[in-house]
């Protein structure tokens, strides 16, 4: 049973302490020698750099800093950079840094600068083989993550916010401060004379999670006191329930599957399909368009209620989704995949454009 910890510890040995029984109870750092730490040069992060290295000896951890510079804020970034810099050089730890210009690129500047870090890790990671990238995300960012994620319409993947480990491609990423609220770590930060750098942009109300932030959560802990702390228990809680809830569907999902001799199709037994629960059967559903697609990205609630409709439909039944056809063949649900072919010309309601019903 893992352990609760306490958001705010009394002391900087007592924050170290609580880190280490996190990490120790989610078995964070199992296999992990060599570790890059994305360093921002903000309090999180050099927190989190701060707390490594004291406990870097009893882990056996071999470090090194990972900064991008996002070339946004002019002189400010290249401070930032800098006391990045000196704080790996401070304590005799490799330093990796690169500047990218994300000014004037399309789409969501939050989306675009996290995509930018991810890639720098990646490359760095295999610069100096590295196992995994820890980052110093907190219990605040859980939370605001969360209300983001309710507010898109998320199901129990989303309301479980971010992971304490999770993978991106082949990264291995590690959020050990991710039980800790933002006020501890300052706390801890000031308590061990660490100087970090603050991010101008973090109050710009044009962010969605700045607002987020500082209108929205201050009003939830107004009408309910410790609101961001229980929201990331939820969280917690939530990603258990999906732990669960992904060994059941992996089972059923066998169970259900039937032979196909088109490439890459997938076939269900539609009978047994119809049976399982709503929430179960929409979870098949997504797990074997993510199979023929080979991702999800794209993919909404809306798709999987088009091939829910197919499965409760009449024998040659079929709808066009975004690279798979889904039909009806009697007793069997087939999912092929769409390389080239032309799609049917009506569309499904509320379905993307592409979502098309034959």
């Amino acid at each position: 049973m893992k352990r609760e910890e306490s958001s705010a510890p009394t002391s900087p040995a007592g924050f170290v302490e609580a880190s280490s029984r996190y990490i120790e109870d989610r078995r964070l750092f199992d296999g992990v020698g060599r570790l890059l730490v994305g360093c921002s040069a903000g309090a999180d992060s050099t927190v989190l750099l701060d707390v490594l290295q004291v406990l870097a000896p009893r882990l056996d951890l071999e470090l090194a800093v990972c900064h991008l510079n996002h070339g946004l804020r002019g002189s400010a970034a290249d401070r930032d950079e800098e006391h990045a810099r000196a704080l790996a050089e401070a304590a005799n730890l490799p330093f990796f840094g690169e500047r990218v210009q994300l000014a004037g690129q399309k789409g969501s500047l939050e989306d675009t600068a996290r995509r930018a870090r991810l890639d720098l890790f990646a490359r760095i990671s295999t610069q100096w083989p590295a196992d995994a990238v820890a980052l110093g995300h907190s219990a605040d960012d859980q939370a605001e993550t969360v209300m983001m994620n309710l507010s898109r319409g998320a199901g129990l993947r989303g309301l479980g916010g971010m992971r304490p480990q999770s993978t991106v491609g082949e990264l291995l990423i590690l959020r050990p401060l991710l039980f800790a609220r933002r006020e501890a770590i300052r706390t801890y930060a000031t308590d061990r004379g660490l100087t970090w750098r603050e991010d101008a942009t973090n109050v710009d109300l044009a962010m969605t999670r700045n607002r987020v932030r500082w209108r929205l959560v201050p009003e939830l802990e107004s009408v309910h006191p410790g609101a961001i702390e229980n929201i990331a228990r939820a969280a917690a809680l939530a990603q258990d329930e999906e732990d669960w809830l992904a060994e059941v569907l992996e089972t059923k999902y066998e169970e259900l599957r039937r032979a196909d001799l088109f490439p890459g199709a997938v076939a269900l037994a539609i009978d047994e399909l119809n049976e399982t629960p709503r929430g179960l059967r929409r979870r098949l559903l997504r797990r074997a368009l993510e199979t023929v697609r080979g991702h999800r990205r794209g993919m909404s609630a809306a798709h999987v209620d088009a091939v829910l409709e197919v499965a409760l439909g009449p024998n040659g039944d079929a709808v066009d989704l975004p690279g798979v056809r889904v039909q009806r063949s009697y007793e069997t649900l087939r999912l092929l995949p769409l390389a080239g072919r032309k799609l049917a010309k009506k569309g499904v309601a509320k379905a993307d454009s592409e979502v098309v019903k034959n």
